[in-house]
């Protein structure tokens, strides 16, 4: 039994076996009580060997745990005798400080993912009742991160503090701290910088919004006649480092287009959110039109708009969003996004010459939890469900919100530095203060698949 180097959180214990056989580790907390009496968790499995190296990645700090290890080839299965192990009362500094109190009326079954915005940078994986589960330290700066289907760690890195969320650096790791793929801007073919998004699409393939700089001539608008704009795109790599797809958003829209573009031009649209649908399109947010875009995967076309000023859809005036972050589709096929809320606007609504098609901006501002049907056929959208969260912890940027159960909901205030736990009316439940902002939280039902302990 082993701490891995600098992390008190990853247990390992190499187990010898004879050969072709399976093994894991079946591991309780002692509550003075029968084993049988206690919740179990499992290792990941080890397989077909005679050497197992098995890593405990779901642990508390300061707390005994009686274990076994199973092992079993064919249809036989032994189990070994019982030991026990005390694990560190404290682990080296990490900025995640446990308030006991905060979550007395949220407890949940499963995990919660987010990660610290400093240098070095961490990846955090916490349980129900707020205790730090599993850590990962970078000597970078985590600006976005995701845990995967795949059961992996997705970042995007920088040695700055000072972007929010762009890096010139991906990194993903596996549940044990391993290092599976690394990338950076300026190397094997990657020419372009990464943000706001990381992600595996269903084929295992990592997807990132990158920025997408282009010269145009913009003289006939009063700018340079190689003008520099600053736009976005999504780039497809596989394991090998190799892009499987490219798209840009030259590609469906002229910076000319946009009156504006002078003032707009160092951060045009501001892409800030992406997701893959079941069909294989993708679904981009841009914040500074506070529109949503649906992109067909295959040819790249613009296949629809919803929101802001030009949308395709006619949309209530009371589910008009503004700088939504954190989009996707449920399983029901809804269209699910964070409403930062700090502007309002209306489809047709005319520009002026100093708001850029802002009809208002609430001085009561808050952000929303909106689920949304979209009626393709009508081009209509209807309202499913929204949590309006309290004003004081609106966020007026980045962020996320997402159903952890019927009436759970954890919102992530990053402007604020807070996680935020609400029933589905906006009650506060519990509060996770942070120390440094996170970007977006993540809810996780299970850390990896324990379905072999019934094989």
């Amino acid at each position: 039994m082993k701490s891995q180097d600098n992390n008190a959180l990853k247990i390992d214990f190499d187990v010898a076996t004879s050969d072709g056989v399976d093994a894991y580790i079946q591991y309780w907390k002692y509550l003075n009580i029968s084993q049988k009496d206690s919740t179990i968790y499992y290792s990941p499995i080890s397989r077909n060997s005679n050497q197992h190296r098995l890593t405990l990645v779901n642990l508390s700090l300061n707390t005994e745990y009686y274990f076994n290890v199973v092992a079993r080839k064919q249809q036989q299965k032994k189990i070994s005798k019982k030991y026990n192990f005390r694990t560190s009362t404290k682990v080296p500094w990490v900025p995640y400080f446990r308030n006991e109190d905060s979550l007395a009326n949220v407890n949940f079954a499963g995990y919660l993912h987010f990660h610290s915005r400093q240098v070095p940078g961490f990846l955090f994986i916490i349980n129900g009742d707020g205790e730090l589960v599993s850590y990962q330290r970078n000597e970078d700066n985590f600006k976005v991160s995701k845990w995967t289907q795949n059961e992996t760690l997705l970042g995007i890195l920088s040695n700055d503090t000072l972007h929010f969320t762009n890096g010139k650096k991906i990194i993903e790791y596996n549940k044990f701290g391993e290092v599976l793929f690394e990338a950076e801007t300026g190397k094997n073919g990657i020419d372009k910088s990464f943000h706001h998004e990381i992600d595996l699409d269903s084929d295992g393939n990592i997807m990132t919004l990158v920025y997408d700089e282009r010269e145009f001539d913009l003289s006939s608008v009063g700018g340079d006649i190689k003008d520099t704009v600053k736009g976005d795109g999504i780039l497809v790599l596989n394991h090998q480092g190799e892009k499987v797809w490219e798209w840009s958003v030259f590609d469906v829209a002229n910076p000319l287009d946009d009156e504006k573009i002078l003032k707009t031009k160092g951060d045009w649209l501001h892409a800030n959110s992406l997701f893959k649908d079941r069909q294989g399109n993708y679904i981009i947010s841009f914040r500074n039109l506070s529109q949503i875009w649906k992109i067909n995967g295959t040819t790249g076309d613009l296949i629809w708009k919803v929101g802001g000023l030009d949308g395709d859809f006619e949309i209530p005036d009371e589910l008009v969003f503004a700088g939504q972050h954190d989009i996707r589709f449920n399983d029901e096929g809804n269209l699910v996004l964070l409403d930062n809320g700090n502007e309002t606007f209306r489809p047709g609504n005319k520009r002026s010459s100093n708001k850029d098609g802002l009809l208002n901006k609430n001085k009561d501002s808050y952000s929303r939890l909106m689920t949304l049907s979209l009626d393709t056929l009508a081009m209509k959208v209807s309202l499913k469900s929204e949590v309006k969260f309290p004003k004081k912890y609106f966020t007026h940027s980045q962020g996320s919100a997402e159903y952890i159960n019927d009436n759970l909901i954890v919102f992530c205030s990053t402007n604020t530095k807070r996680l935020v736990f609400t029933d589905a009316n906006g009650e506060v439940l519990g509060i996770l203060p942070l120390e440094y902002s996170t970007y977006k939280a993540q809810y996780i039902k299970e850390l990896y698949d324990t379905s072999f302990v019934n094989e």
